[in-house]
């Protein structure tokens, strides 16, 4: 039998140019590509016959044209590609992303293409990086993604004789000991913590497939594209081993495991305890809320007695002074009546009814002191009435006129007056009167 190395069911280094179509369609098969109808996944068939088998495998060509594949550690011999399995997952993955018109998440895609050797390598690169593991769990994608990508074209790395390693650019023949990719990743890095990170969720899809992280953040129309929900793994990663099983490997503990159970569990835990904290807070924030309504429901119900205390004291304070100021009225009226009675009695003979002549004060309700005052304006007005008819008896003109002036309202309402008035004539004219 012939021995060889290529990983798919032909010679070594096949291409789809020099294969058979009936061969494109077997290959294409295995791997569940119709050549014909899925044009777009056809690079995946050219990759997966260009895939070097996994340490450790041969592939032997028996004489009815039949490969097989050995595994002499093992002690295997199997009819299928041990790589097989891998690109199936590629191809569900790429068919489901396409269905889903979600992009294929570029970690995933490389790794499917060349899987991480040696898983502790993100490990190493995310402490490189600066990358908190338990805090930054989310960023872990970064250091995986690092691992994983080749070195930009031109550049080759080189081992020295005392052990470091050197990237050398073949174009410019300069070499340097940073990795030509830290810039890139360290500019991804602060970018992505700028973000706000996905919220993290149970639901098993999120588990069954891997998420879509963004190395371009901008779609055609400029707009950001951000993951906003991805599986509560805490500290595990996912990977894909070189026969596509997926594996989760945790950073923090550095255990492997195929159980998704295992790396559920915890945060799971977490979540759990995250929902019970949120309860107990909001628990506590309702008890302080019915407090708080009491304690308010209290002091709008004291300032409600206070203010209606306080209107009851006004009121009664103003009930007791209008009473007093009623009786207060109400003494002097029946003193009044009183006084008018005995001003009607004067001047009359005892026994004799008076009551008429004083009985529109009685029935007035006035008291005394106003009607007092009336009858002086009363009688100032008719004293100077008698001046102003007079006019020999109270004085000169424009006296009198000041003197009305003073009893319409004690202020004269009118100033006008002689000013070439001498009280010497008026007093002439008087005694000449009185002589003749």
């Amino acid at each position: 039998m012939a021995s060889t190395s290529a990983a798919g069911g032909a010679p070594p280094g096949p291409s789809l140019n020099t294969m058979s179509s009936a061969d494109i369609i077997d290959v294409g098969n295995r791997l569940d590509v119709d050549p014909l109808v899925d044009t777009d996944l056809t690079w995946i068939i050219q990759e997966y016959l260009e895939a070097p088998l996994p340490e450790g495998w041969t592939v032997v060509k028996t004489p009815d044209g039949a490969f097989h594949y050995i595994n002499t550690g093992l002690k295997l011999e199997v009819g299928e590609n041990p790589i097989e399995p891998r690109f199936r997952k590629l191809v569900e993955l790429m068919k489901r992303s396409k269905a889903m018109r979600l992009p294929m998440d570029e970690t995933t895609l490389l790794e499917l293409l060349d899987p991480v050797e040696r898983v502790a390598d993100v490990k190493e690169m995310a402490e490189y990086m600066g990358i908190d593991i338990t805090v930054e769990a989310h960023l872990l994608w970064l250091a995986k993604l690092a691992v994983l990508e080749a070195l930009p074209e031109g550049w080759e790395e080189v081992e020295t004789e005392d052990g470091r390693i050197l990237y050398i650019n073949t174009d410019t023949e300069t070499s340097t000991e940073e990795h030509p990719n830290d810039a890139h990743f360290k500019d991804l890095l602060e970018r992505e913590r700028n973000k706000r990170p996905p919220h993290p969720t149970l639901t098993e899809e999120a588990y069954e497939w891997p998420t879509v992280h963004y190395r371009n953040d901008r779609d055609a129309g400029g707009n950001m594209l951000r993951t906003e929900m991805a599986a509560a793994t805490g500290t595990w990663l996912d990977f894909y081993d070189v026969y596509g099983r997926r594996f989760w490997y945790d950073l923090g503990t550095e255990r492997v495991t195929m159980d998704i159970r295992e790396v559920k569990y915890i945060p799971s835990i977490v979540f759990i305890q995250r929902i019970w904290r949120g309860y107990l807070v909001r628990r506590e924030l309702w008890q302080l809320h019915i407090v708080a309504k009491k304690i308010c429901s209290w002091w709008r119900t004291y300032k409600f007695r206070k203010v209606l205390t306080d209107l009851q004291g006004l009121r009664d304070r103003s009930i007791r002074y209008l009473q007093r100021r009623y009786r207060d009225r109400m003494a002097r009226i029946r003193h009044s009546k009183d006084i008018f009675r005995k001003l009607g009695q004067r001047g009359s003979r005892p026994g004799r009814r008076t009551d008429y002549k004083v009985e529109g004060l009685l029935a007035s309700g006035y008291s005394f002191r106003p009607v007092r005052q009336a009858v002086i304006r009363i009688q100032r007005a008719f004293r100077i009435y008698r001046m102003v008819v007079h006019g020999g008896e109270g004085g000169a003109t424009g006296t009198n006129a000041v003197l009305m002036g003073m009893f319409q309202g004690g202020k004269a309402k009118t100033t006008t007056y002689d000013v070439n008035y001498n009280p010497e004539d008026d007093l002439q004219a008087a005694l000449s009167r009185n002589a003749g």
